[in-house]
């Protein structure tokens, strides 16, 4: 299994957030996912499973599973994992992660079932937005993101390390970046009104100096500037790439080398063919 272990401080970080997200989040799904915390076993999340997805008109793409099929356990085994209760709670997404690549790493590494388990988070978190909780939806983007970051950096290594600032971004994201998110990724047009009336919004991003003095530390993500070396810290002013420096410093010279070595073997590996 891979190793996250250089990942940790920023994915606790990503994680805590998705956490306190979730857990001021009151729709009907999201109370049942909290009450689920409680109750022991896999049948009892499969049954809620089913019942939200029997109680809604248009699934959004999504194809329910069989009863039994490896995707509906695999979804069992990550949902009870992460609402089991950690010492550590901002370690939960990546224990749920750990327990699925551990028990189904054939589902990972295939493209057709990751698609099809996807498709239901997709479906919820559509779902959500329909019904005005945006705050679960956020929640539900960036899970797809974290599955999708996993994928690439440990099943497929297609990418050197895992960017994160996607996952944090996501979980402040505005309505016209949370909308458009999932309405990309959907094959209906059940948010096609909604994007309309939030189209106009400015889509915003997130500085990553822990100290700027932006509300939220949300700038207009047109504006945001880029760290050139390691390509994935982005900042809402020079003042405030400077000011993170001495913090990011190291984990950017990390961060470049592991992309300037991925560069090269992909590189050798595209010329010896």
């Amino acid at each position: 299994m891979v190793s996250r272990k250089k990942a940790k401080g920023k994915a606790r970080k990503a994680v805590k957030a998705m956490k306190e997200e979730e857990k001021d989040a009151h729709d009907d799904s999201s109370t049942a996912a909290t009450q689920q915390r409680g109750q022991e076993g896999e049948g009892a999340l499969g049954a809620q499973m089913q019942r939200l997805i029997n109680i809604r008109p248009c699934k959004h793409g999504f194809d329910p599973f069989p009863k039994g099929h490896i995707c509906d356990r695999f979804l069992k085994l990550y949902f009870a994992t992460y609402y089991a209760g950690s010492s550590s709670p901002p370690d939960a997404v990546m224990e749920a992660m750990n327990a699925v690549e551990n028990e189904y790493p054939e589902v990972l590494r295939d493209s057709s079932k990751m698609k099809a388990i996807l498709s239901y988070f997709l479906m919820e978190g559509t779902h959500h937005i329909l019904n005005g909780d945006k705050k679960t939806a956020r929640t539900t983007a960036a899970r797809i993101i974290m599955f999708e970051e996993f994928i690439a950096f440990s099943v497929l290594k297609t990418q050197a390390v895992l960017h994160l600032q996607k996952v944090l971004e996501m979980l402040i994201a505005d309505d016209h970046t949370l909308v458009s998110f999932f309405r990309k990724r959907i094959t209906c047009s059940c948010l096609d009104k909604k994007h309309k009336e939030v189209k106009s919004i400015k889509k915003m991003g997130f500085c990553n100096n822990d100290n700027c003095p932006l509300p939220g530390r949300k700038v207009e993500r047109s504006k945001m500037l880029c760290c050139t070396r390691c390509g994935d810290h982005y900042y809402c002013s020079r003042d405030c790439q400077k000011a993170a420096w001495s913090e990011h410093r190291e984990e950017c010279k990390i961060r470049a080398e592991k992309n300037a070595k991925f560069e090269r073997i992909r590189d050798h590996v595209h010329d010896s063919v």
